[in-house]
């Protein structure tokens, strides 16, 4: 979070870097949004070791499109 005369300014930055860093994705590519909207996801990928650790990821990034509008489509893909 950043104060200035002009308000408060919400900066998740290092909390994205975090997330992506916890599953081994910081080196990836962004995506132009939105994306399509018959999008499936590639089954192909390396699995997550638990399926708690989706629903962690999941859920950090439904924490990220309060800031994040642009995100949102794709988030509830996931979710």
């Amino acid at each position: 979070m950043v104060t200035s005369s002009k308000g408060v300014f919400l900066n998740q930055q290092k909390y994205i870097l975090d997330m992506l860093q916890d599953v081994e994705m910081l080196h990836t590519k962004p995506a132009i949004t939105p994306l399509d909207s018959k999008l499936w996801l590639d089954s192909s990928s390396k699995p997550l070791p638990a399926f708690t650790t989706y629903q962690r990821i999941v859920g950090k990034l439904i924490y990220l499109t309060i800031t994040r509008p642009d995100i949102t489509f794709v988030v509830s893909l996931l979710s």
